[in-house]
């Protein structure tokens, strides 16, 4: 027992250390002098018993040295020490002129006593120092918290100061990672540095020393984690891979070379902005925005960017930003603020080379005289831009006004804005505005055109018949208002179009044109109009007359390679599509066109990223379409199936879609499936064949439908009268073909093929195509594909 005293003992959570002359407790050590250990000692042997002061000067002293007052000193310091009381004893109990006992029993310290934690006898012990307590005594938190500081600041300097050095991206990549992965490493150092011999030291040196000691074990803790952490994640790096950006989609896009140049009498229009942000100051910012586009679209010789292109930029954009995107010399930038009834608008027109300031004016108004101000503003624009128009070209062209009572323009601003982008709830909603707008002015035409535009827009998304008889009765009650707005003869244009009246159509374009000879729509319009009526060289001069008259507008190259493309001049429709997504990057529709023209120029390598990127950038049902029939003709049935199904989930009601989907299924062998989709593509095929019976892509579409459900005399008649419509498309001839195989006429079938081909058919698509498989042995065939490699 005096052996094991001598290694140490506990006196309750006290840790007496004789060899060492120290105390231990919660708070920190104590010194304890050599006599009052061996004091404590004496008293530690017979606990609980009354220990004499003869017997406690011979025990620490020796024979007949010592005395009692040194006895009474040295007791005083142990109590000192243990943090005891005199007149309240926890450990020692002096009885008057007897001498003293110690009221509690020592407990051996087992192991080594310079390698045990506080509160806990014989080891770690939760229940005597709480886990918060701990992980504080053990500098954990503090670890942590420096290593979180440091971490930051490390990631905040690699991703400034990296970049600038130009290192390369992974390099910032490995930092983040290694900050991330070196948090538990260090917390872990933080807790096991104070383990010595299985057991942890928390509070063995005096306050001072003790704060330094637990500055450098969390300097070393989170060093020490840097380093484990690096040497893991380089290793990691080495075997796994750390996370990549994935690399942008690889997609053919057009060259800086083949964009539009910047022409000196073009002009663009921003929005302007909203400065207090109500809705009403917006109303009034988009209305001056609309009007001055179309004031200045009627001015001869100048070419001004479509809103639709205008509003791809924010208000105040940079020039730089402005002349890459619209592709225009200058541009109108401003802003609307109101107040009660007080209006202000400033406008600054700014060349897009420079960023310099060509004209900036403001307006303080009232809101009644709204109109005056945005007379005012086109006016003083087409002044300071007269400069860069031809010569002999008037100021401003001749506008008919048709102002009306202000809050039936406010009305009608909203219906506009419900109308953008035409579905089935925004056409209900954009009605109930110019309705709303009708009963504050019944005779404001804009509002009537409004609605005429609004149904005949309408009548693709919904279907719905009635839309072309309101269309017809909107339409014509406008023009009684206002026989000038070209809007109303566009709109009417479109609808005759859709619904098989194509003379009356060209009619309606011809008289939006005489209104606003520059009016894109009815050029582009007026063109699809005559490749239907076979007029073909007269639709594509007004395709080319279209391009540039609106710069930065993608939607003329955008028509013109779909004009390009119905013909099978497949790479020429791609350069156009090239210039869509040069001037939008984010263009869906550019993209999937580009793919589908570089899928039937048999270019499967530039037609795959390009449906990928468009797939990415908004999954449309025609994309997914698209993609199908690429896999289709690489003979990746089940791949095909899968994005055709994509595609009938995303619009159940598209013939087109389900017809595709047929042909995956019977060319994966799935004949069952097969008939069903093209029973359901019948079925849908119906009403907008029953519209506009006279539509050739209607009359092919629904020729293969009728061949594929075994209805051939049905589909000869159906593709006989395309071919009427549309001679020269190859798409038709191909079509026939097809038809003539399914009736197993070899021979009709293979004229057939070869004529599609002449006329413009790619040879690679008629040799990928499955249904075409009974031809392959054909000698003919054979020649035909001979034909193409040779080329």
């Amino acid at each position: 027992m005096n052996a094991d005293l001598l290694k140490g003992f506990y006196l309750g959570d006290l840790l007496i250390e004789p060899a060492k002359g120290r105390v231990t407790s919660r708070q920190g050590s104590e010194h304890l002098p050599p006599k009052a250990t061996e004091v404590l000692l004496c008293l530690a042997r017979r606990p609980g018993e009354i220990v004499t002061h003869d017997e406690l000067i011979e025990c620490a002293w020796g024979e007949h040295q010592g005395s009692r007052d040194a006895v009474t000193h040295a007791v005083s310091e142990v109590r000192h020490a243990l943090n005891d009381q005199k007149d309240d004893p926890e450990f020692i109990q002096t009885l008057p002129r007897r001498g003293y006992r110690l009221l509690v029993t020592p407990t051996p310290a087992a192991g080594d006593t310079a390698t045990v934690v506080l509160g806990a006898k014989n080891s770690l012990s939760p229940d005597e120092l709480g886990l918060f307590e701990n992980l504080n005594r053990r500098g954990v938190l503090e670890t942590g918290i420096a290593y979180l500081i440091l971490g930051w600041l490390l990631i905040q300097v690699a991703d400034i100061v990296f970049s600038q050095l130009l290192l390369p991206q992974w390099v910032g990549t490995f930092v983040t990672v290694l900050v991330i992965a070196g948090f538990p490493i260090a917390l872990v150092l933080s807790w096991f540095l104070e383990f010595r011999d299985g057991k942890a030291v928390v509070d063995d040196l005096s306050p001072h020393d003790a704060r330094r000691r637990r500055f450098g074990r969390t300097y070393l803790s989170v060093l020490g984690a840097l380093a484990i952490a690096s040497i893991g994640v380089f290793i990691y790096d080495q075997s796994i891979g750390l996370p990549e950006v994935d690399p942008e989609p690889v997609v053919a896009s057009a060259a800086e070379d083949n964009l539009p140049p910047v022409l000196e009498n073009s002009i663009a229009v921003l929005p302007f902005l909203n400065i207090d942000g109500s809705e009403d100051t917006q109303i009034f910012a988009d209305g001056l925005v609309d009007d001055v586009i179309t004031r200045l679209s009627r001015v001869p010789g100048l070419l001004v960017s479509s809103r639709g292109d205008s509003y791809t930029l924010e208000p105040n954009s940079a020039s730089n930003l402005v002349r890459e995107r619209l592709r225009v010399a200058m541009y109108l930038e401003g802003s609307v603020q109101s107040a009660g009834n007080e209006l202000r608008v400033i406008v600054q027109l700014i060349d897009s080379d420079t960023g310099f300031h060509i004209l900036s004016r403001s307006f303080d108004r009232t809101r009644d005289e709204f109109f005056e101000v945005r007379d005012e503003v086109t006016q003083l624009t087409v002044a300071n831009v007269r400069v860069a128009l031809p010569q002999g070209t008037q100021a401003i062209a001749t506008v008919a006004h048709d102002d009306p009572v202000l809050d039936a323009y406010i009305l009608y601003r909203r219906g506009l804005e419900a109308a953008r982008e035409p579905s089935i709830e925004s056409i209900d909603g954009a009605l109930e505005w110019f309705d709303a707008a009708l009963e504050v002015d019944p005779e404001y035409a804009a509002a009537h055109a409004g609605k005429c535009v609004t149904y005949a827009q309408g009548y693709a998304p919904t279907d719905n018949p009635e839309f072309i008889d309101l269309a017809e009765s909107s339409c014509s009650r406008a023009l009684e208002l206002n026989a000038n707005l070209d809007v109303i003869y566009t709109a009417l244009g479109q609808l005759y179009r859709e619904t098989g009246k194509y003379f009356d159509a060209e009619a309606a374009y011809l008289k939006a044109l005489d209104t606003s000879p520059s009016n894109v729509d009815a050029l582009i319009g007026l063109g699809g109009v005559y490749d239907l009526l076979q007029q073909t060289d007269k639709a594509e001069e007004l395709l080319v007359r279209a391009i540039g008259l609106h710069p930065g507008d993608w939607s003329a190259y955008n028509f013109l390679g779909a004009f390009l493309f119905r013909y099978g001049r497949y790479l020429e429709a791609a350069q156009q599509f090239e210039v869509v997504v040069a001037l939008d990057h984010t263009n869906v529709l550019g993209y999937a066109n580009l793919g589908t023209a570089y899928m039937l120029a048999a270019d499967f390598a530039s037609a795959a990223p390009a449906f990928q990127n468009a797939i990415e950038l908004e999954p449309r049902p025609a994309i997914y379409s698209n993609l199908g029939l690429m896999h289709y003709y690489l003979g990746n049935f089940e791949a095909a199936t899968q994005a055709h199904l994509e595609a009938t989930r995303l619009a159940p009601n598209n013939y087109l879609v389900w017809s595709n989907l047929g042909d995956a299924y019977w060319a994966a062998g799935r004949f069952d499936a097969s008939n069903q989709a093209f029973e359901k593509a019948l079925s849908l095929a119906r009403p907008r064949f029953e519209v506009n019976p006279n539509d050739p892509g209607i009359l092919m579409d629904v020729a293969w439908i009728r061949a594929m459900l075994d209805d051939i005399e049905r589909a000869y008649s159906l593709i006989g009268r395309a071919l009427e419509f549309a001679p020269d498309d190859p798409y038709a001839h191909f079509i026939k073909g097809l038809i003539q195989l399914r009736d197993r006429d070899h021979s009709a079938a293979l004229k057939s093929v070869q004529e599609a081909a002449d006329k413009g058919y790619t040879i690679e698509m008629l040799v990928a195509e499955p249904h075409l498989a009974p031809l392959r042995d054909n000698p003919e065939f054979r020649q035909l594909q001979d034909t193409s490699k040779s080329l």
